[in-house]
Order: structure tokens, then sequence, then C-alpha cells
């Protein structure tokens, strides 16, 4: 069997990376973009939320993508051996670092949305204060 024929069953099989939902999904996937991009000798391109291709100077080389929670990489080029690798050393360094950032930015997020939902309730409830007020009289 040669490279292209074993990564092959990483289009079949993947790498199951846990993760809790699609919006997890999406976080991952741009993670991997940022990685990505720091290589000299390859490019990314997000096709969608959930997939990219990499390229070298010269082709295309692999499709990642993750679908219900499973990372795939199906090969398009001659040589997609760099990617494999530079795939395997995200999952084995990366992978903890990334969910626990998604975390904390979900962890943000609800803070930042139960903030705004009570000063969206102080404000509407200063607003229909006003409303109740007798200013139209004073004018009159």
């Amino acid at each position: 069997m040669d490279l292209i024929s074993k990564i092959e069953d990483l289009k079949n099989f993947g790498i199951d990376l846990k993760l809790d939902s699609e919006e997890m999904e999406i976080f991952y996937v741009k993670s991997l973009r940022y990685f990505f991009e720091e290589k000299e000798d390859l490019y990314c391109i997000q096709v969608s939320d959930l997939e990219l291709e990499i390229s070298d100077a010269h082709e295309l080389l692999a499709s990642v993508f993750i679908k219900d929670s499973i990372l795939r990489i199906i090969p398009l080029g001659q040589n997609p051996y760099a990617v494999l690798m530079d795939v395997l050393e995200f999952v084995a360094n990366l992978h903890k670092p990334t969910i626990e950032l998604f975390k904390q930015t979900q962890v943000k997020k609800k803070t930042t949305e139960s903030v705004k939902s009570k000063t969206l309730k102080e404000t509407t409830g200063k607003v229909e204060l006003e409303e109740d007020s007798d200013f139209d009289d004073d004018w009159v």
C-alpha cells in the first residue's frame, strides 16, 4: 500500500476530535486555518465553515474538513504528506488548547450577553417609567 491509499483511510475513518457542537467544529476549523497560515510553504483557503483546502506553490494538496466531530483529510495532489503531518501536529499539540480557548470565549460571550441583557432591561425599564410620567401635561 502506498502513502496515498493510507491517507485515503483518513478520509474514510478520520480522527474523532470529540467536539460538542457545530459551533465548536467551526472554531476548530478556524484555528486550524490560522495554524496553516503560519506555514511558509503551504497555502490555506477556507472553502466553508467546516472545510479547508491546502496547497503548495505548485498544486492543491488536500482538503481538510470536520463533520460530526470527525476530522478527515482528502488527498488531492501527489504528495499530501506535509498536510497530513501538519494536521497530526496540530491535533497532537494544539487540540486541548484550542478546546480550552473555545470554552473561554463561550464564557466571555455568555457574560457579555448577560450584561447586555441586564442593560437592555434597565434601559427598557427607564423608558417605560418616562412614558408613564405626567410629562405630557407639563407642556400644555
